[in-house]
């Protein structure tokens, strides 16, 4: 995996280990340079539309849809509802935790994504470098590791499909987005509490990469 940034911090990164890990709230920051900023993230809506549906069992689709999404409580025994042009809809805000982003994509165009950033570094030691970043995280805060995860490019606004939730919130980009790749390695915090963007040191997490010279 990759990360493109500015010459000065990649040398940070590699020669002592110096990091800023953001949070999914801080994303949403207009501030925030070209490529990063996002004022949806961690959101998302799942609804399910009925455009005529006569309910006489709990199997029905549109019965499950209505069970999940709280709009009724059929409870037991016997069943007839009629529903008619109606849209069930569920918002989601997914609580603020820490994101480091990378990139799938080793390619020049990508300074072009992300603005400002002249220089690319490669993750060599996945496992050795993520191990760094926890316990650097950890010696500020408690927090608990939840793994490395591919971004969903789509629509904020997504059809119920039947099953579940669908994509996670805190994985969802606008499709403008698309030619990052990003691959985001999530840390929650273990408490309650608000978290900032960190700065963070451990000499491991530098000897986990290497500078990607194009």
């Amino acid at each position: 995996m990759f990360r493109y940034s500015q010459r000065k911090f990649c040398q940070s990164l590699l020669k002592m280990g110096t990091l800023r890990v953001g949070t999914l709230h801080d994303f949403r920051r207009s501030e925030h340079k070209q490529g990063i900023a996002d004022p949806k993230e961690g959101r998302k809506e799942v609804f399910h539309e009925v455009r005529h549906a006569k309910i006489t069992d709990l199997s029905h689709p549109d019965a499950r849809a209505a069970t999940e999404f709280g709009v009724f409580n059929f409870g037991e025994g016997a069943i007839d509802v009629t529903l008619s042009d109606v849209t069930f809809a569920r918002t989601f805000d997914h609580p603020d935790c820490f994101i480091l982003c990378s990139s799938s994509s080793l390619s020049t165009s990508m300074f072009r994504e992300f603005e400002g950033s002249d220089a690319c570094i490669r993750i060599v030691d996945l496992e050795s470098f993520y191990r760094a970043v926890t316990e650097a995280l950890n010696s500020i805060t408690p927090v608990m590791f939840r793994g490395v995860y591919k971004v969903s490019y789509q629509t904020r606004k997504e059809r119920w499909n039947g099953e579940n939730w669908g994509s996670h919130p805190a994985l969802i980009k606008e499709f403008e987005f698309a030619n990052q790749h990003e691959i985001r390695a999530i840390w929650q915090p273990k408490f309650n509490q608000s978290i900032e963007p960190l700065i963070i040191t451990n000499p491991t997490i530098g000897a986990a990469c290497r500078e990607e010279i194009f």
